[in-house]
């Protein structure tokens, strides 16, 4: 079968924008109900699990994104994946895939899955538990909390335990149809949440609707990428022991530096959140969980276009495009930052109104403080894209500073809470400073040097691509 490399289609867009709708209207739809109905211990509780779960997440240590990466190569023409860098195929026309390797590489991921499915599950089951009896007062301070704990637990297993089919779906370039996994996932979450909100079953309610919709998304994406073509170019090949393990290793040699790169950040982000568990309040806990959950939506929603665009970046840099590399990655990066600006400016004049308009028991931090984490998030976002976009060479020059980067904000943030009781403007600074020393300018100005391009001219070229892009 032949393949003519992986492109970016309306519909892909289309649905792209649907997707990250429904994800977000699973938290904003949802969110005037959790703040009205649920106390602040219990939303405070909820910002929590999910900092845990982000940290059971980690188990994955860069296996899905480098799957996908490698998946992507392989549909480009690709006959090996390397330790480091590409070989570059001429693309001369349509390219040939390789399904001996694709097989393995399917086969590699269903065992590595299954044993990481294992350890989070047995995890989160022992320490994950006695962290949120810790939390919540011996399970005392919020009812039915442990049930909720462990009905949590499974969902978050089963979510990791079929990741790779996400890591198949981008990588192959069925964006589409990722998408529309994501899309019917959460219409089912956001109906099921609403139905036993309303029938006052509080966070259980919301565990509850986060398993079924766990259970949908693994059925559909088995059901979009193993179609009967892929079944049959895949079935004749036996894959061996010793061909999964030489494959791992390979893989595991990058894996292991999106690994750190996901570490950094939770702590960044996580780690934070679980310190704020520990020597705040739940009520502040709410507050700061709050506005970083809706910092995280806009950044979220301004990088859609960024998201789409991915496995074509990464198929353009193995055909060895340069000039269409430039363009497109310029696009992208341009619209983040214009989607995000006007995001956060429309955040900041109707976000307290839209929260006393719903009666919410939540609260935002003062203005200064949304501005200055509005920032952060902007800085952070800039930062994660452009080193993303270098990652398409499988290179990761950046790992070491993330890493240290994040280290040294974890260690702020617990001297600025934990001794100075400094509070969330505590959290803030911790998050800002070791990532304005180095890593929000360094890495952005690296990448587009590794471009061939001036930071003015890479501007220059986003702006005039979006502006076709328009008028087409």
């Amino acid at each position: 079968m032949h393949f003519d490399g992986i492109t970016v289609t309306k519909k892909d867009v289309l649905w792209g924008y649907f997707a990250k709708f429904f994800t977000v209207a699973s938290g904003v739809l949802i969110l005037p109900l959790i703040l009205k109905l649920l106390s602040p211990e219990e939303v405070g509780m909820n910002y929590i699990m999910l900092s845990v779960g982000t940290l059971a997440s980690l188990v994955d240590f860069g296996f899905s994104p480098q799957f996908a990466r490698n998946v992507t190569y392989i549909y480009s023409g690709a006959k090996e994946i390397r330790k480091e860098g590409l070989s570059q195929v001429p693309f001369e026309g349509a390219t040939c895939i390789d399904y001996s390797l694709l097989a393995t590489l399917i086969s590699t991921a269903k065992w590595l899955y299954r044993i990481m499915g294992g350890i989070v599950l047995s995890g989160m089951l022992t320490v994950g538990t006695l962290y949120i009896y810790h939390v919540t007062n011996g399970f005392n301070d919020i009812k039915n909390s442990a049930i909720i704990w462990v009905i949590y637990s499974f969902s978050v297993f089963l979510q990791i335990y079929y990741s790779y089919f996400t890591a198949l779906l981008i990588g192959a370039g069925k964006i589409m149809e990722s998408n529309k996994v994501i899309v019917y996932g959460n219409m089912l979450k956001i109906f099921i949440a609403f139905l036993l909100l309303m029938l006052d079953c509080g966070l259980l309610g919301l565990v509850i609707a986060n398993l079924f919709a766990v259970f949908l998304t693994r059925l559909l994406a088995n059901q979009y990428y193993f179609t009967q073509d892929l079944k049959q170019s895949i079935s004749n090949y036996n894959i061996t022991r010793e061909k999964k393990r030489e494959l791992f290793n390979v893989i595991w040699y990058n894996s292991k530096k999106l690994g750190f790169c996901a570490l950094s950040g939770y702590l960044t982000q996580g780690a934070t959140m679980m310190l704020a568990g520990i020597y705040l309040s739940l009520n502040e806990v709410g507050t700061f969980g709050l506005m970083s959950q809706i910092l995280f939506l806009i950044q979220s929603i301004s990088g859609i276009m960024f998201s789409i665009y991915q496995p074509r970046l990464a198929s353009l840099r193995v055909m060895n495009k340069k000039e269409q590399l430039l363009s497109e990655a310029a696009f992208v990066m341009f619209l983040f930052n214009i989607l995000y600006i006007i995001g956060i400016i429309l955040f900041l004049l109707l976000g307290d109104f839209i929260l006393s308009l719903i009666g919410s028991q939540t609260s935002l931090p003062s203005l200064p403080l949304l501005i200055f984490a509005a920032i952060i998030w902007l800085l952070d976002g800039n930062c994660w894209n452009m080193c993303q976009i270098t990652a398409t060479k499988n290179e990761f020059p950046f790992v070491k500073s993330v890493l240290l980067t994040a280290i040294a904000i974890s260690l702020f943030c617990y001297i600025n809470i934990a001794w100075l009781k400094l509070g969330i403007i505590g959290i803030l600074i911790a998050k800002s400073l070791p990532q304005f020393v180095h890593n929000d300018w360094y890495w952005p100005l690296y990448t587009i040097k590794g471009l061939g391009v001036s930071t003015k001219t890479f501007i220059y070229v986003g702006f005039k691509e979006l502006q076709r892009k328009i008028t087409l």
